[in-house]
């Protein structure tokens, strides 16, 4: 009898545990969900981010250990944001926070200087407030950069020289930053984004100076310096991104040097841009780069892809090539501010290619095309649906 109360405790004990093992599971994977639920709807709007005293405060002796993870939350938001341009409304104040917290880490600051103030318009704008919030947010965060990462005495030093030759070669001005990248990325901000061509030259000079750079970024020092024509500057600044942002054997990166070599001779050997040195590009474009889709789409133009870049510097080239012959037109009927289109200029026979924009939807139906902008006096790019 005893034996048998034995069993009937056991078997009770089993079903109790059992009962209470799947409990504590419902409730825990209930808890999981709706843990999840709230982390997804901070990183969507993240309304509340600490100061950067009260997470310094919070953090007692483990402030790097804590950037490391608001910089994991930061990376998140992101990822989970990056479609959305209403996302950079907490960016630069999360990217802030985590250069608070280690200003040592540089990852914050140059990639919060290609995102902050990239936009989603055709073409620039400093006119609109937004956009120039986003403009001096990232060049706000470039000169924290520079603070931490850089000797500003040596900076200034090569902002006064004047000769290119003396910074690249002279041992005093060798190396100002701990790295390349922050006042390259800040020099880009300034010319493209703001339109300040002296502090661009000053920062390219000093990206000059380090022993890291690419051999570009003199190049472009130099044409910042002595050279007019906004699209060639543009032109290499793109170039040199899509080199900086490549992977070792990635095709971006070895389209971009063949790119780079051919513009080059044509540059220095005082030639203008023909119809076939574009159709060649656009062949090796095709062959080598992704074709566009909507489900690659941000990956492939993503704000740190080497092909987002690519894809603009061969852009330009292509406006280069039109703006010539657009020239020549406007020299022979001098009635007309523009032939207005390149098929204009094909039929006219100034050119005889039509470069066609990477930027092409097949599946959409729609793409980038190029037109003169009476607003800016110029061709210029914009979305055009085919039908």
């Amino acid at each position: 009898m005893m034996q048998y109360k034995k069993y009937i405790i056991r078997f009770f004990l089993i079903i109790w545990l059992i009962t209470a093992l799947y409990g504590f599971y419902a409730v825990n994977e209930t808890n999981y969900i709706q843990q999840k639920n709230i982390e997804a709807q901070i990183i969507n709007h993240p309304d509340w981010i600490p100061t950067s005293e009260a997470a310094k405060l919070s953090s007692f002796w483990f402030m790097n250990m804590m950037a490391d993870i608001y910089w994991l939350r930061t990376v998140q938001y992101i990822w989970w944001n990056v479609i959305s341009w209403e996302y950079k409304k907490y960016l630069a104040v999360m990217m802030n926070l985590v250069t608070n917290m280690n200003p040592y880490f540089e990852a914050p600051y140059t990639i919060g200087q290609l995102i902050i103030p990239s936009s989603d318009g055709a073409y620039e704008d400093t006119k609109n407030p937004d956009n120039l919030k986003d403009y001096k947010d990232g060049e706000a965060l470039g000169l924290k950069g520079i603070e931490n990462f850089c000797d500003v005495e040596k900076i200034n030093l090569i902002i006064e020289e004047e000769n290119l030759a003396e910074i690249i070669n002279n041992e005093k001005y060798k190396n100002p930053c701990k790295s390349f990248k922050i006042p390259y990325y800040l020099a880009y901000i300034y010319y493209f984004y703001l339109k300040e061509n002296i502090n661009a030259a000053n920062y390219y000079k000093i990206v000059s100076a380090q022993e890291d750079a690419p051999e570009w970024a003199r190049v472009l020092a130099a044409i910042m310096q002595w050279k007019g024509g906004d699209r060639e500057k543009s032109l290499y600044m793109f170039l040199s991104l899509a080199e900086n942002t490549s992977s070792d054997g990635e095709a971006c990166g070895l389209l971009t040097s063949e790119v780079q070599a051919a513009y080059n001779y044509i540059s220095s050997e005082n030639l203008e841009l023909n119809g076939q040195f574009i159709a060649n590009i656009q062949a090796a474009s095709e062959l080598y780069l992704p074709t566009l889709s909507e489900e690659n789409e941000q990956d492939v133009l993503a704000d740190t892809q080497c092909t987002n870049f690519l894809a603009k510097a061969i852009r330009e080239i292509n406006l280069m090539y039109i703006e010539q012959a657009d020239e020549k037109y406007v020299l022979d009927h001098p009635d007309e501010v523009s032939a207005m289109t390149p098929g204009k200029l094909y039929e006219e026979g100034y050119i005889n290619f039509i470069p066609t924009d990477y930027q092409q939807y097949e599946d959409r139906d729609y793409g980038i095309i190029y037109r003169y902008n009476e607003d800016i006096g110029r061709f210029d790019y914009e979305m055009w649906t085919k039908n």
